[in-house]
């Protein structure tokens, strides 16, 4: 949820805005209200970072990343306007948390960065303690993600359903505080709901789902597993290893 399903309009500044997170656990984020458009630049970001350790330098081109974001081979000055204003939004938005005895803050979701403005070559630091967010994404499809375009909605669920090995059935309105969704009505999230589920369906992403009357009405999601997510469950089942069952706690 802290990245959210968000209106079209101007970014909104929020100043310890509460997202969902584990339970017993508060998260807020002070910054900017960050969306999937964001995710998908931190996701090329973590790709790009998968072989390094957590919080060193990462050198980057912001030409190479908008490619791949947009799957053109054309990058104009608005592209690299945008995704600097997206950077600017990462490394000024922070992640706080209170789990009872223990509170604090987890800093931003990347350290800093600079980009040469004539070359567009650049260097990010991500930060070291949101390492737990790394472990997240190695489960999420980025491909199937790319698939979706602009969906917002779409890819929260697809970020959400990747990130359990089993999905435990879930009421509709929490289902959306836990995508950060801003509608109004649990009714008109429950509409928009069913019709990406559908469309996962059509995809072969997921088995089959039931979405049950009410605002509080269970989604059940049966979810088609990454082989990583498959080794977890049986090894959970099996109780050769307790890794399992940290795995399924996501």
């Amino acid at each position: 949820a802290i990245f959210g399903v968000v209106k079209r309009g101007p970014r909104k500044v929020v100043a310890n805005l509460p997202v969902a997170g584990p339970a017993d656990t508060s998260i807020t984020i002070t910054g900017w209200r960050l969306d999937q458009y964001d995710l998908d630049i931190y996701l090329e970001i973590m790709h790009l970072a998968r072989d390094t350790t957590p919080g060193t330098e990462l050198r980057f081109s912001l030409h190479t990343i908008l490619k791949r974001l947009h799957d053109t081979r054309h990058v104009g000055s608005t592209d690299k306007a945008w995704i600097m204003q997206r950077l600017k939004n990462l490394a000024e938005t922070t992640i706080s948390f209170d789990e009872g005895r223990r509170a604090g803050t987890a800093g931003a979701l990347i350290t800093s960065f600079a980009v040469d403005k004539e070359t567009g070559e650049g260097v990010i630091t991500t930060n070291p303690k949101l390492r737990s967010l790394w472990d997240d994404i190695t489960h999420l499809n980025i491909e199937q993600r790319r698939m979706l375009g602009g969906h917002q909605l779409a890819k929260a669920m697809h970020a959400m359903l990747s990130s359990h090995a089993t999905w435990y059935p879930m009421r509709l309105d929490t289902l959306m505080h836990r995508v950060g969704c801003d509608f109004e009505r649990v009714r008109a999230f429950r509409e928009q709901v069913q019709h990406v589920l559908e469309d996962f369906l059509r995809r072969e992403w997921i088995y089959s789902y039931k979405i049950g009357t009410g605002d509080g009405g269970l989604v059940e999601i049966d979810k088609v597993r990454p082989p990583t997510q498959v080794r977890s469950v049986q090894r959970l089942q099996t109780g050769s290893d307790d890794a399992g069952t940290s795995a399924l706690k996501g």
